[in-house]
């Protein structure tokens, strides 16, 4: 979809275990670093990160908070969502008991804080986080819940460019992740998976049933950057494109 692509990880996996060394606490935090950054290589995406430390498994969002300085972790998100200027957000979790450990509900819950929140520029001056930026969608996935979804997505499709589908890019990505013992299927053929769209600020009219891509009610063409040309010869340039690309 010619689009930049980012992932945001609360935490570094500090407190996890280790199936393939020695490694913990620090050392097994920057081990998943490295897993992290390697998964990015392969699929494309930026990988960024918060200041938050796994300190092991928690049991819900109050024995989380109990470690973590909410406003502290919130502020760090902003701050990522304003350096990165996603038109999209898709949370991983759902902020709910179904996560299971506590921390993974807390990354669902700031998600859409920070969805709300990153272009105020009170509570998150420009001076400590960075110019404003107002994500225009916010979707929450699905796993795979055809009836929990609201959009379903072929991750599965095959790219003639790459000579392989994203499904195999995804479990080659993925198996990255060696210390978490994660080997996944370089899967081929379709592969059906869903979001549920929570908020939007650009197709509000637009149920989200009726949907037919994340990018709904976003002008993803060249004539969105119309308006910023003040040279006459880029300008030209951009009207000079065929209306396919404009």
């Amino acid at each position: 979809r010619h689009v930049s692509t980012a992932y945001l990880s609360l935490t570094r996996g500090d407190g996890g275990q280790n199936v393939i060394g020695n490694e913990l606490g620090e050392a097994l935090g920057v081990l998943r670093t490295e897993e992290l950054l390697a998964a990015r290589r392969i699929d494309g995406a930026q990988q960024f990160f918060t200041r938050a430390y796994d300190f092991g498994f928690s049991k819900d969002t109050v024995d989380t908070y109990a470690h973590w300085p909410k406003e502290t972790l919130l502020g760090d998100v902003v701050r990522v969502v304003r350096a990165f200027r996603p038109h999209v957000i898709v949370a991983v979790f759902s902020g709910t008991t179904r996560d299971g450990h506590g921390q993974h509900q807390v990354s669902g819950l700031l998600a859409r804080e920070a969805y709300e929140l990153s272009g105020d520029t009170t509570r998150y001056p420009v001076q400590g986080f960075g110019p404003a930026w107002a994500p225009l969608k916010f979707y929450r996935a699905a796993r795979g819940n055809a009836q929990a979804g609201t959009l379903g997505v072929d991750v599965g499709e095959y790219s003639p460019l790459r000579g392989e589908s994203y499904g195999e890019i995804a479990g080659r990505s993925r198996s990255q992740h060696k210390s978490q013992g994660f080997g996944a299927l370089e899967r081929k053929g379709p592969i059906m998976n869903y979001v549920r769209r929570e908020a939007t600020r650009v197709n509000e009219s637009t149920p989200a049933t009726s949907e037919r891509s994340m990018f709904d009610g976003i002008d993803t063409t060249w004539a969105r950057l119309s308006a910023r040309v003040t040279d006459p010869g880029t300008r030209m340039l951009l009207d000079s494109l065929p209306a396919k690309f404009r």
